[in-house]
């Protein structure tokens, strides 16, 4: 009698052992899970920068089709460029 009970308790630990791991570390555990949340995570706080990205970039777009005095803000900063009959001066720091 007490081999069979000892039977049935290294059984009974086995088999929940088994669930335990299976639990924790299948395809569908919650380690996987985990990750899979982590990853969703990084995806989603990428996505937003993209949009946040994107909006500035529309905001520019619309001011370079518009906004005649920051078309010319670009063109004298980024490109050197002046009206004709203009001077520019370039100040040297010693």
């Amino acid at each position: 009698m007490k081999n069979l009970l000892s039977l049935t308790n290294i059984l009974m630990v086995i088999i929940v052992s088994g669930c335990i791991i299976l639990v924790l570390f299948s395809d569908r555990g919650l380690i996987s899970l985990w990750s899979l949340k982590n990853d969703k995570l990084e995806i989603q706080n990428e996505i937003n920068k993209l949009r946040n990205q994107i909006a500035l970039l529309e905001k520019e777009e619309e001011k370079l089709q518009f906004d005649e005095k920051y078309i010319e803000k670009i063109a004298r900063e980024k490109f050197k460029m002046v009206k004709p009959g203009e001077r520019v001066f370039k100040v040297i720091e010693e």
